[in-house]
């Protein structure tokens, strides 16, 4: 449920209560005093290693699910053995540092049924002494572990929480894009429209103006025709420099302006985002690199749980390339139909370019690579 830091956080935490709690065990066989009458036996030590080992490898491996409940089981394992080596009641407080883990990966009914398993395992491991130190400690030790469930739960819930906002903002992002494009493609019927009816008209005006000053013989009724058709002509180029300004605006916007929203809209991962400031690109290119970036997002939200995303788009080869990059654990098994990497190669592919996806070379994290061709270009 946690990354990065928080869980080096909550190990590094959770080995330090371990020392803490162990400390007057330590201390005893240091000086060589006694516990309940007995030595510290140099065994107990080994347990101990397993146990802050076991810790480590719970907090911050990618374990499968069945492996990271047996780890868990071995840390109580290695707390009963340090009960069965020095009878003290002390040694169930180290089941707090379990209780925490459990917390964090299931629901509070299943956590609680564990520490209360927990305890009961190593109260009896204390009872196989001839003498077992069975005192209010284990009840106080009980407490405190139902104490970090609820906390870890609370935790829990909050991560679980923030994942599924940054997942609904993405979804709300990417309907706007959604949106913004219908509204687009509505502008550009309303231009092809207004192409064929009002400028079409204004074109056979102004063919009529000159027909008829190519034919007339009166020197003033051909300068009244062709200065009607210079007024004419004049207006069509205003509004094809409209209509251009218009669309290349918008191609820019695709793919900067609308990469950096894509950034700004997901808390994590954390979106890197860097363009090539000669980049040129044709409309049809950038709305197609910006569909793969917004699946790349969604693939390390939902999949690759990755702290970081990078997104470059530069020049290469006479073309454009789009190079997406996470640092999360989704591997090549999990490329499996409808997970998107389907659609993004259709559509670069529809305009003759090509998509690689995989495992980065030089560390762990998933790795999309399109190249789109050469076109006549826009500046992006």
């Amino acid at each position: 449920m946690l990354k990065a830091r928080q869980n080096w956080l909550f190990c590094i935490l959770a080995l330090a209560t371990a020392v803490a709690l162990a400390w007057p065990v330590f201390e005893r066989f240091a000086t060589g005093d006694t516990i309940r009458g007995e030595p510290v036996s140099p065994y107990w030590f080994a347990a101990f290693g397993v146990f802050a080992v076991a810790i480590v490898a719970s907090m911050l491996l990618e374990l499968p699910r069945r492996l990271h409940w047996l780890v868990l089981a071995l840390q109580v394992a290695a707390v009963a053995t340090m009960a069965l080596i020095v009878n003290w009641a002390m040694m169930t407080t180290f089941l707090m540092i379990v209780a925490w883990q459990v917390g964090l990966i299931t629901t509070w009914r299943r956590a609680t049924v564990w520490a209360v398993a927990q305890t009961v395992a190593v109260v009896a491991a204390l009872a196989q002494a001839l003498d077992p130190d069975l005192c209010w400690v284990i009840a106080k030790a009980f407490a405190l572990q139902l104490l970090v469930v609820f906390t870890a739960q609370a935790v829990r819930r909050e991560a679980a929480t923030a994942e599924k906002l940054a997942r609904t903002n993405h979804e709300l992002r990417s309907a706007q894009a959604v949106l913004a494009a219908s509204v687009r493609d509505a502008e550009r019927l309303r231009i092809s429209r207004e192409l064929h009816d009002a400028w079409g008209h204004e074109l056979t005006a102004l063919g009529l103006q000159l027909e008829i000053a190519s034919h007339a013989s009166d020197e003033g009724v051909v300068r009244q025709h062709v200065t009607q058709a210079k007024g004419l002509s004049k207006a069509l180029l205003g509004k094809v420099r409209d209509v251009v300004s218009t669309l290349r605006e918008a191609e820019r916007d695709e793919l900067d302006a609308a990469l950096r929203k894509l950034a700004q809209s997901v808390p994590v991962p954390r979106i890197h985002v860097a363009l090539t400031p000669s980049l040129r690109v044709t409309e049809d290119q950038a709305h197609a690199l910006l569909r793969c970036a917004q699946e790349a997002v969604t693939n390390s939200v939902r999949h690759a749980q990755a702290q970081n995303l990078w997104l470059s788009v530069s020049q290469d080869a006479g073309g454009v390339r789009l190079l997406a990059e996470d640092d999360g654990s989704a591997q090549l098994q999990d490329l499996v139909p409808g997970s998107g990497l389907l659609g993004m190669r259709e559509r670069i592919e529809s305009l003759g370019g090509r998509l690689a996806a995989g495992a980065r070379r030089e560390s762990s994290g998933f790795s999309i690579n399109a190249w789109l061709p050469p076109t006549g270009a826009l500046p992006a």
